[in-house]
């Protein structure tokens, strides 16, 4: 009979990790759709990405108190009961970022060749910080959850040296004040979700 519980609970845990893993490829998907509405000042990707990071933040409740009522005492399993709190936050922060791009094509508010250079570096990194935290889910390697992590503490670099760059345009009259208040909103956001990642390898792998 333990043994039967044991393999439901084995199996139940393994569902919940396998939907984590699919909401981590979904966010990272989003952001590449990020990228197509920023780059092309599109936004039909836009509302593409909107059902995932709805169902990202859904079920960020049932999934977190399945987690807690399955790990019980058991610290292995404990490491994952923050992991659906950290992706709807990260969703959260994305849907941000996207509904400022959609503010921006609509209201046609043009962003310096510069700081059109500097968020779509921004956006590549950040897909290649959450891409690995997918696999960490399952597999939580050490090596990748460095790499993350050391990535993360880069990202964060050059988003704070992108923001002084961008005051120093802004004093220079070189972007409209509107432009100046998205771009600062979206690169605070994309930090979020770079944080966000980088916590969850932290919780998995430490």
């Amino acid at each position: 009979m333990k043994e039967a519980l044991a393999g439901n609970t084995q199996k139940e845990i393994k569902n919940i990790l396998n939907r984590l893993h699919d909401f981590t490829i979904d966010a990272e998907d989003c952001i590449f759709q990020l990228q197509t509405a920023f780059i092309y000042s599109r936004s039909e990707p836009l509302s593409e990405l909107k059902a995932k990071i709805n169902r990202i933040k859904s079920e960020e409740i049932t999934m977190t108190k399945q987690l807690t009522e399955i790990a019980g005492n058991n610290l292995d399993t404990q490491k994952y009961v923050a992991v659906p709190g950290h992706l709807s936050t990260m969703a959260a922060n994305i849907e941000k970022v996207s509904e400022l791009i959609d503010d921006k094509n609509k209201d046609r508010i043009l962003f310096s060749d510069k700081a059109v250079n500097e968020f779509m570096f921004l956006l590549q990194r950040l897909s290649e910080i959450v891409r690995p935290v997918a696999d960490i889910l399952l597999a939580r390697n050490v090596f990748l959850s460095q790499y993350v992590q050391e990535s993360q503490a880069g990202f964060e670099k050059t988003a704070h040296e992108y923001a002084t760059f961008h005051e120093d345009r802004l004093i220079r009259g070189q972007c409209l004040p509107i432009a100046s208040s998205m771009y600062i909103g979206m690169l605070d956001a994309v930090k979020s979700v770079a944080w966000h990642a980088k916590e969850i390898t932290v919780k998995l792998t430490g």
